[in-house]
Order: C-alpha cells, then structure tokens, then sequence
C-alpha cells in the first residue's frame, strides 16, 4: 500500500498528486492537479490545482486552490468543499475575504464560486439575486474598462497615493498602455523564467516561483540599483497579505498579473527619486 512520501500520476485522468500518504489515501500535507489541456504560451496554466492538506483522500483543514481561470481560493475545507473563512482571488486580482460555507460564500449561497466567472448573471430575477450579481460584477470586474482587458487588474493603489487625486487617473492609464505595448515580451519573459529547473509539464506551462523571479532580478541586474534581492522582497510585501515567515520563501507562486504589479513596483522604487528631481526642475 502507498504509505509516506510519493507521487502518483493518472495519465489516463490527467491527474497528479505528490505529498503524504497513508495506507493508500491521500492523507496529510500534499499537491493535487488535475489538468486540462495542452496549450502552450497561455497566461495561466491550464489546471486546477490544489496545495494543501488531505484527509482520507478528501480536501479537508487548510489548502489553496489554483483555478485554471487563474482565481485563486485560500481557507478552510471540509470534505472537497470550502467551509469556514477563506480568501477567494477573482482572475483579475480583485480579492473577497469572508465566510465560506457549503463551497458557497455565506452572504450570497446560490452562487457558485469557482464558476462565478461563467455565469449568466443579468438572467437572475430575484432582488436579492441581482444585489449579489452586481457585487460579482465589481468584484470580478466583468465590466472593467480597463485598457488591459478584465483578466488582468494591476493593483496600482500604493503608487497612485503618492500622486494628487485629479493626476491618478490618467497616470493609471498611462501605465497599462506601458504594460500594454510590451504584454507580448512580458509574457515570454514570465514563460521562460517559470519553466527554469522544472519537469516537463503536462499542460506545458509552469508556475514562477518566487526563486525564478530571483534569477530573473539578477539577470536584469536589479541589484546594481543599491537595493538587495531581501530589501526588494520587503518592498513588494508592503502592500499585500504575505505572512512574515514567508516574505523570503523561494517557493511561493507568482501569477502574471502578481509578476507584472511586481515589476511595477520595483521601478517605481528606483526610478522615483529621478522623477520627483526632473517635476522639481
């Protein structure tokens, strides 16, 4: 019987599960993936994805869930469903922390999460249904108007405090049409970078982690701007949830749209002070 460390892959079910073991099941800490298609060069990998912890071959206590729309779910689980609080990640990088119950968001228990994206939800009739449908909306941004499209929301808030209220707009706008004219090499660059040192992949794409985006900082050569790979890592973890333990972690997973607000941030920190010298003369 499988019992410990191993790997399992079902190739007939596009499946993989690498962790713990006991007397046959699934039990402790483990990765599962479940993959759909081959697709190269595609934003997110095509895969559902699941780190976390395993009861009886069930999801249950801790985990986060990887969608292949590139949402993201971290919390508690309770038999393969999310029961308990949790963090949900719409694709676009807008985030919904609350209570979970049943694999539904408390307040609003007749959507499905994991397929909020897909829904119809102007078909809803009730009050109640097209209060919560307009919340889906801002959240997910089905009607972003954002130049990038509405699969990807640069977190810019940080940044944009540091300009007046009446410049933020259109300094906003200037900075996705940047991102825009080079979205094609960024892509490549983040391929190539998160494929580094890895197995092949069955879906063909890879996940950058935080140690690959180290090595592309060096190759840049970030550092020669008197700034190290830590302080940077302490600059980025500034505006978002990073436990402290983990600021410095080699393996935590960095998504596109994570990759390109990181890189935004970065040159602001070195470019900045050149900026505010050229306003001033």
């Amino acid at each position: 019987m499988r019992h410990g460390e191993g790997r399992m892959r079902w190739l007939t079910a596009n499946e993989e599960y690498t962790g713990q073991w006991e007397k046959g099941i699934q039990n402790g800490f483990g990765t599962h993936s479940w993959f759909l298609k081959r697709i190269p060069n595609s934003q997110y990998p095509l895969r559902n994805e699941y780190i976390g912890e395993f009861v009886n071959g069930y999801r249950h206590g801790h985990g986060k869930f990887y969608y292949a729309s590139g949402a993201i779910y971290e919390g508690e689980w309770v038999s393969n469903k999310k029961h308990g609080m949790g963090q949900l990640t719409f694709k676009n990088g807008r985030v919904y922390n609350g209570a979970f119950s049943n694999d539904h968001i408390v307040e609003f228990p007749n959507l499905e999460v994991e397929f909020l994206s897909h829904l119809d939800l102007s078909s809803e009739s009730s009050p109640r249904s097209s209060i919560s449908a307009e919340i889906i909306r801002k959240l997910d941004s089905s009607e972003s108007i954002s130049v990038l499209g509405s699969s990807i929301e640069l977190n810019l808030s940080l940044l944009l405090s540091m300009y007046p209220e009446k410049d933020q707009a259109e300094e906003k706008k200037q900075v996705e049409y940047a991102v825009l004219r080079n979205i094609t090499e960024l892509r490549r660059i983040y391929c190539f970078y998160s494929s580094l040192g890895c197995d092949c992949s069955l879906d063909n794409t890879f996940l950058m982690t935080k140690l690959h985006f180290w090595r592309f900082l060096k190759d840049c050569k970030f550092h020669h701007h008197n700034i190290t790979l830590a302080d940077m890592d302490r600059v980025l973890s500034t505006n978002s949830d990073i436990p402290v333990e983990e600021i410095h972690s080699p393996f935590t997973t960095i998504l596109l749209r994570t990759f390109l607000n990181y890189l935004l941030l970065l040159a602001y920190r070195i470019h900045h002070k050149e900026y505010q010298q050229f306003i001033q003369w």
